[in-house]
């Protein structure tokens, strides 16, 4: 081999050397490269899965916060409504309190104004308040006994006097009176010896008036409650001729 051949030889041994070893730069670099993005990559993918992770458990700590704050809304919902309940009871405690505390206070008034009646000779004014205005459950132990005591004193006196009255009536004609006093004589006692009289003279009242339907009432409950009545006959033969059309 000439100088000239070697001289060749050499040229392509550096050019093959060179482009061998640019060769193993360029594969070197870019197995750097693919290694840097590798790693990238393999950051990016734990950092994902670290971010996945926190936000896991930053969801299931949101979630345990979001039940527990659900359930202390639902206790002060209940202890709301659960006032709003003693509220309502209170009120009415306080309303039905003082309803009953001024019915008291009427009925003490009503047994003081029957008193004042009782001293003052009325009688029957001091009987009717007793027995159909005053409600002797709002009355104390003493008023009951008082309340009593007034009963016991006129009733037996006040329902005489209103038979007197409704007869007194009756004779004038003015039978609406007649009827009504005699019906508070009734109210009053109705066992004495002159509650047959009372019904006898309802009844002819009524008749007097035109009222038979209620003349016949009053005339068939004197012969059942009075079977023995010297009324009885004149009833029952009033009742047949003039009643029962």
């Amino acid at each position: 081999m000439n100088n000239k051949d070697k001289k060749t030889v050499w040229i392509y041994a550096v050019v093959l050397f060179t482009s061998a070893f640019i060769v193993l730069l360029i594969t070197a670099y870019s197995q750097i490269k693919v290694n840097k993005n590798i790693d990238e990559v393999r950051n990016k993918l734990g950092t994902t899965e670290k971010e996945k992770s926190n936000f896991q458990m930053n969801l299931s700590s949101a979630l345990v916060e979001n039940k527990k704050l659900n359930e202390k809304i639902q206790e002060l919902e209940s202890e709301i409504e659960n006032l709003k309940d003693n509220e309502a009871k209170l009120e009415q405690e306080i309303k039905d309190t003082k309803k009953k505390n001024t019915l008291k206070l009427e009925n003490y008034q009503k047994l003081m104004n029957a008193s004042l009646s009782y001293y003052n000779g009325d009688i029957k004014g001091c009987s009717l308040i007793l027995n159909k205005e005053i409600e002797t459950e709002y009355l104390d132990s003493n008023a009951k006994q008082l309340y009593q005591k007034l009963l016991d004193l006129t009733t037996e006196k006040a329902a005489l006097e209103f038979y007197n009255e409704g007869y007194e009536y009756y004779i004038n004609k003015e039978y609406d009176k007649a009827i009504e006093s005699l019906k508070n004589s009734l109210n009053l006692l109705d066992n004495d010896y002159f509650s047959d009289d009372c019904y006898y003279f309802i009844g002819y009242s009524y008749f007097r008036k035109g009222d038979l339907a209620a003349a016949k009432d009053a005339m068939n409950t004197l012969i059942s409650k009075y079977p023995d009545s010297t009324y009885k006959k004149d009833a029952e033969m009033l009742i047949r001729l003039y009643l029962n059309q």
